[in-house]
């Protein structure tokens, strides 16, 4: 079965008749586009690209469809955006589409102080695949996405975006530390220990799909002086690398506000330097269009107070809705 955003990403492949830039405008991978192509052509029973020619042309059934597929997408948006302008009448909602571990590492601090200035919205937030989150933005399924961003630059060169974000709007909101930690030995210190360049350590790491997975696989390659890690065990989730962790699986890096009281509870040790930490910025995205009154506002209150904290930290916590996508 396909979904609007499969037929969306072939009228775009269609059009500028190569997969990296097709790609890069969906914002996914190009092998990540070229298997939801593949996927369009096992529901349709036959190839819709000529794949040997370059640029691409569109086979005998890729033009029946893509006739077909102008009209839906057209006739599909015109009615959400009909049902969206209606809505909006009897509900100020601020929606959010984030990776999953900004439900645990960010937004629990961030969404009560935000209740308190826009106690009236409703507010909703999609968690799901940084990827995804970004095409829930393209499609405005949502108004918002927050993310990580490495210096390094590796969360965006997976998602083939050039230096800046370009095509989006953004403002940095928060900074985010990843930290070395691994389970307490029989003494009470860290049982993985990064400063035994000879012994090897069991390195418990993020899943490839994971945009923290990303980060770090950059941020290891240029840390000298570290013991071989050898990946045996890895999730997509903080959270699950956080468990195993504390079982004394191997080390992780996980964000320090995910692990702070562990830390205080001596339940994981941090196990390396300053040099071992990753930096990480937490950006709120947007696309250059007009947003509902109550994002535009908050936008503009995060614009006009960037170096301050524009919320306090007294506002009681909201009713948010969270609503968690398949990988």
């Amino acid at each position: 079965m396909c979904d609007l955003q499969t037929f969306k990403d072939f009228l775009v492949l269609a059009r500028l008749k190569s997969f990296s830039r097709a790609a890069q405008h969906c914002h996914v991978t190009t092998s990540g586009l070229s298997r939801r192509i593949q996927n369009l052509e096992q529901w349709l029973g036959a190839p819709v690209f000529e794949r040997a020619k370059s640029p691409l042309e569109l086979t005998q059934a890729g033009e029946q469809l893509h006739q077909v597929a102008l009209q839906a997408v057209s006739v599909l948006d015109a009615v959400r955006s009909s049902v969206r302008k209606q809505g909006e009448a009897h509900a100020e909602q601020i929606s959010f589409g984030a990776p999953h571990i900004m439900t645990t590492a960010f937004f629990p601090t961030w969404l009560p102080r935000l209740h308190g200035h826009f106690g009236q919205a409703r507010f909703t937030v999609n968690s799901a695949l940084l990827p995804d989150c970004l095409q829930l933005l393209e499609s405005g399924e949502v108004d918002f996405v927050i993310t990580f961003d490495d210096a390094p630059g590796g969360i965006r060169e997976q998602l083939e975006i050039d230096p800046g974000w370009v095509g989006f709007e953004y403002l940095e909101i928060g900074s985010e530390r990843l930290v070395p930690v691994s389970a307490p030995g029989i003494r009470g210190e860290a049982r993985c220990r990064l400063d035994r360049p000879d012994r090897s350590l069991p390195y418990l790491g993020y899943s490839p799909e994971c945009s923290l997975g990303w980060a770090m696989a950059r941020a290891l390659a240029a840390m000298d002086g570290l013991p071989p890690l050898n990946m045996d065990h890895g999730s997509s989730l903080a959270d699950g690398l956080r468990s195993m962790a504390r079982i004394g699986m191997g080390i992780a890096w996980l964000p320090e506000s995910l692990v702070r009281e562990d830390i205080a509870a001596r339940t994981l040790i941090a196990c390396g330097g300053p040099e071992h930490t990753v930096l990480l910025r937490v950006l709120l995205l947007r696309k250059p269009l007009k947003l509902g009154a109550r994002a535009e506002a908050l936008w503009k209150r995060l614009q006009d107070e960037p170096a301050a904290d524009p919320f306090g930290s007294t506002a009681p916590a909201p009713a948010v809705r969270f609503i968690k996508r398949a990988a």
